[in-house]
């Protein structure tokens, strides 16, 4: 088995099958978070039903393993596939990178079927529920308690409690894997509200496993739990902990994208953790219709707030493919120059301001993409019927908030 070569020169082979495993908050299990089966109902397997090793060794597991092993390019890794052919640096290659020293003790348990004889979780992303207090715009009732509720009390025609991700022998069996744990990544939902997070936090510090390193994403909007103290937690964590605030513009166009933010809390509330020695701040932003006009307006809020600075972390930028009529890809030609051209904006504001290669490079990632697809025809009526919807439900004005969009209305 060539290791060099399935980790740095392989387009198929990803660690993460042999190292980790996600669970949506309603228990579909997958093989990482941004592959096909997350979409779906079934996935391969249902951890509220079945225990962790029955998931990992789902008969779609040992085929993507076998496949990725051949060369073989599975449709369940077609995020990180269509990311590379755009030349971004997808999760894939991260993931052999991060966690390719593990490469033969994976190889070494892996049977001819594609079955794995021990699984020890090097990366850590389950999500127990979709407890959240927010409703953004670019997520989905299922990863968020505000969005059901908000469906069922306007008879939504799919609105429904989903079921939680929340048995607690499925829970212990996370527990048992801490004394594997590289990485453990608590998104939601929102983490910071949810009970499973601080139970994780208080194990793995009864374990004496603070050198695991902490990843989050969260809305930032809350730091207080019932009687839990988050920022003592994280202490025990010497810096070792890299947070990600889930933030997509500033003022009342973050208000709208994201319901339920208060802008000043929300800043207030990131400037406040960015300065605790042991917490690496960064922000990960969503890119959709709703910002990409105006993203040289946003990069420059953040820099005259001292919000991002050459010296920070270089800061997410996902290009958001679902839900697809919030797309940058539906915008007409018109409108996708217009993006173009904020684009290009924000990478001079960084040149101008001295932000490393790093940080400008997800930006110029963006200009080869945003032309690569052209759908506004097919998903025009769904935008605006589901953007008149919930401006009506929410007693919010798109065209208001976002007046460089109002014709698309």
């Amino acid at each position: 088995m060539n290791k060099e070569y399935h980790l740095t020169e392989s387009k198929t082979f990803c660690m993460l099958p042999w190292v980790h495993l996600y669970t949506t908050p309603i228990g579909v299990a997958a093989p990482c978070c941004i592959s096909a089966s997350i979409s779906t109902e079934k996935g391969m397997g249902d951890s509220t039903k079945q225990p962790l090793m029955e998931l990992v060794n789902s008969e779609k597991m040992k085929e993507l393993r076998m496949d990725m092993l051949a060369g073989v390019k599975n449709p369940e890794c077609n995020s990180c596939h269509v990311g590379e052919l755009h030349g971004g640096n997808s999760f894939r290659q991260s993931a052999n990178k991060d966690y390719g020293k593990f490469f033969d003790e994976a190889i070494n348990n892996t049977l001819p079927d594609g079955s794995i004889t021990k699984f020890e979780m090097r990366y850590f992303d389950i999500r127990f529920n979709n407890i959240c207090n927010f409703k953004c715009r670019t997520c989905v009732s299922e990863f968020s308690s505000q969005w059901e509720q908000e469906n069922l009390k306007n008879k939504v025609t799919y609105a429904k409690i989903h079921p939680k991700n929340d048995s607690p022998k499925f829970l212990q069996e996370v527990i048992d894997q801490i004394q594997f744990m590289q990485t453990a990544y608590f998104a939601g939902g929102e983490p910071l509200i949810t009970e499973e997070h601080y139970v994780l936090l208080e194990e793995m510090i009864k374990q004496g496993r603070t050198d695991i390193k902490l990843r989050y994403n969260t809305n930032l909007s809350n730091l207080k739990f019932k009687n839990k103290d988050l920022l003592g937690l994280w202490k025990h964590f010497d810096k070792n902990i890299e947070l990600s605030a889930s933030i997509d513009h500033y003022g009342s166009r973050a208000e709208y994208i994201r319901n339920g933010t208060v802008w000043p809390t929300i800043e207030e509330n990131f400037l406040n953790i960015k300065k605790l020695p042991y917490v690496n701040m960064q922000i990960n932003t969503v890119l959709s219709i709703f910002n990409l006009l105006t993203f040289d307006k946003f990069y420059e809020y953040l820099i005259n707030n001292k919000m991002y600075s050459p010296i920070d972390p270089t800061y997410g930028l996902y290009r958001m493919t679902g839900p697809i009529y919030l797309s940058c890809h539906i915008l007409p030609e018109e409108y996708k120059i217009q993006g173009k051209e904020s684009i290009e904006k924000s990478i001079s504001l960084l040149k101008q301001h001295n932000f490393t290669k790093h940080q400008i490079a997800s930006l110029e990632q963006v200009l080869p993409w945003l032309f690569s697809e052209n759908i506004w025809e097919q998903n025009k009526n769904e935008f605006k019927n589901e953007v008149q919807r919930l401006d009506k439900i929410r007693g919010e004005d798109f065209s208001k908030t976002f007046p460089e969009l109002a014709g698309l209305l």
